[in-house]
């Protein structure tokens, strides 16, 4: 996994923010793992964007600074209240509502497998975020703003890891039920081609022994009632192989989707 900053940037903390120098010192290049730094009563919160499915490995930082005071600061907004917080969790949220949708959707096994594609990432960071958020919450306790902050970011894990498990069931459910079509398949292909090679066993003898000695019996159709009498036997046999093709196991039903 690689985390992408702004350009120019070689630490992840703004510059022009005044924040205690324990802070700066923390970090390296990289905002690394979301987690909490608090000293001099002030908090620093480093959480990940909404991770995007078709780079699961990238993760962009973001961060918010509580000062003393109760004011904030936000890389990449400038409100000084957690109103920036809470749009960020609600990023997820919506996220979340989002896959909601799809998965009253899916029917078939690649809809599943694309929705746990999307759901993995989403999880994990919304997983790492809510520790993050609930550490936050118990180093500012009176902070009732970041109470339900806390609360919301708990909540969209819950939702992601319902979504994951009903997604992972879902294709277990749609995974078991094709094999057990194709074996049902598979096993009237078997009885239809066992009573065909009856069927062909019994006639074959008298078929090859007609062939080989080109015997052809006199029954007196050859020239009566031309040539209607033709076409009356070639009915006739098409009606014994619908009989012999009745007579055959039927198909097995496919269950409604």
């Amino acid at each position: 996994m690689r985390l992408a900053y702004p350009r120019g940037m070689s630490n992840p903390i703004p510059h022009n923010w005044d924040v205690p120098q324990v802070f700066r010192d923390r970090f390296g290049a990289r905002a690394g793992r979301q987690r909490v730094m608090h000293a001099d009563g002030q908090l620093l919160i480093i959480l990940h964007d909404l991770p995007d499915p078709k780079e699961p490995d990238v993760r962009t930082a973001r961060l918010f600074w509580r000062k003393a005071d109760g004011t904030w600061k936000s890389s990449g907004s400038g409100a000084t209240t957690s109103a920036a917080l809470r749009a960020h969790v609600e990023t997820f949220d919506a996220a979340t509502d989002a896959l909601e949708e799809k998965v009253d959707k899916a029917v078939r096994a690649k809809d599943w497998f694309e929705i746990l594609h999307m759901t993995s990432p989403l999880l994990r960071t919304a997983r790492n975020m809510s520790k993050a958020l609930q550490e936050a919450r118990e180093l500012a306790k009176a902070d009732k703003e970041l109470i339900g902050i806390r609360d919301q970011a708990q909540e969209v894990e819950r939702v992601a890891e319902l979504i994951h498990t009903h997604a992972r069931d879902g294709l277990d459910f749609t995974v078991a039920r094709n094999a057990e079509e194709s074996a049902e398949n598979s096993q009237h292909v078997i009885e239809s081609g066992h009573r065909l090679n009856l069927i062909t066993a019994m006639f074959l003898p008298i078929t090859a022994l007609g062939s080989l000695l080109g015997m052809n019996l006199v029954h007196g159709f050859e020239t009566w009632q031309q040539p209607y009498a033709f076409w009356a036997v070639a009915v006739a046999a098409f009606m014994v192989g619908m009989i012999v093709r009745g007579a055959l196991p039927k198909s097995p039903a496919k269950p409604p989707a």
